[in-house]
């Protein structure tokens, strides 16, 4: 074999070898979380607890797939250290949108800033921070002044104006306090001669039921409950019924805020003493979180994205259109 030959097919071995080394290479590197599409991550504590968010992350599921997204979704419970661990995971994934619900708003300015540095556009679900680069969700504090301002109303109509008000709501958390500020404005304001004589945490069925128990036995005199959470306004009504009292008594009022399946069903039947609930659009705003971060990942500005809650009363045939977007009949 000549040199030149030698040469030739040495060379041809060389680039052969280095080849093979170059995918062994790329083999053994450790791979992208999400290598198939872009990710939306979403941050709900406490999501897989209730039925309408989990209808809201579920379309925001299907609509990100159509628009070519993989949406995923994790639920820290309470643990705030497990939701900025969680969040700082996918910043070193870099997903492409991060949204957020932040329990305590400033908690997490310092982290949305490390997710936008990072070239991840920041969504915080119905709440504001600086550093964020939109809003995708709800007035918390106005929503809930339409519930008390209804029950307000309610209240100069069929109890002269007079009412033994309990709000139960969420103090550790800034969208609870907002909501249960705004139902307490929303009624004073309407109804300057209702008495809030107690102002409690509840947002599940459990905390509702127990802590409307104790509160009927301290002040039996109570007869309005307004939650920022259905779960806890229907634990509320259990808690009435329990006590032996009448549950469709004509002056009695429950109203609370979210639109679950167990307060649509009770305002579709009408006859009972729960007489409200501000249901979210479910659908809209899960589509809502999607097409928002997909306009954020082309380079879109979009300040924010408010949808509004709605007001379901009694025997309204809203109460059908919310419990059919959840899947109820």
């Amino acid at each position: 074999m000549s040199d030149k030959m030698w040469s030739s097919l040495s060379r041809r071995n060389f680039v052969a070898l280095g080849m093979a080394g170059l995918a062994a290479i790329s083999i053994a590197l450790p791979q992208p979380a999400f290598a198939q599409s872009p990710v939306i991550a979403v941050s709900f504590p406490n999501s897989s607890l209730q039925g309408a968010v989990i209808a809201t992350l579920e379309a925001a599921k299907k609509k990100g797939g159509e628009l070519g997204y993989q949406v995923v979704v994790d639920d820290p419970g309470t643990d705030l250290k497990k939701q900025i661990n969680t969040l700082n995971t996918w910043i070193e994934q870099k997903v492409a949108v991060i949204v957020c619900v932040t329990l305590n708003p400033a908690v997490f300015e310092s982290v949305a800033k490390k997710a936008r540095s990072a070239g991840i556009k920041w969504i915080t679900y119905a709440e504001k921070l600086q550093n964020q680069d939109a809003t995708v969700g709800f007035s918390q504090y106005e929503s809930a002044a339409v519930l008390g301002e209804y029950a307000g109303k309610w209240i100069n109509s069929n109890l002269d104006g007079k009412a033994n008000v309990v709000i139960l709501g969420y103090e550790g958390a800034f969208w609870g306090r907002s909501r249960a500020d705004g139902i307490a404005k929303g009624l004073t304001s309407v109804a300057p001669g209702a008495t809030i004589v107690a102002r409690q945490d509840a947002i599940s069925a459990t905390e509702g039921l127990e802590t409307t128990r104790s509160i009927l036995q301290a002040h039996p005199e109570v007869n309005v409950i307004l939650g920022i959470e259905d779960p806890a306004t229907e634990g509320a009504y259990k808690a009435w019924i329990a006590a032996g009292r009448d549950k469709a008594d004509p002056k009695a009022f429950i109203g609370g805020m979210d639109g679950t399946p167990g307060a649509l069903k009770l305002l579709r039947s009408g006859d009972t003493i729960y007489r409200a609930s501000m249901a979210l659009p479910l659908i809209d705003l899960g589509e809502a979180i999607a097409t928002t971060a997909d306009k954020l990942a082309h380079g879109e500005t979009v300040a924010e994205r408010i949808i509004a809650l709605e007001l379901v009363e009694a025997k309204s045939p809203l109460a059908d259109k919310y419990l059919k977007q959840q899947g109820i009949e």
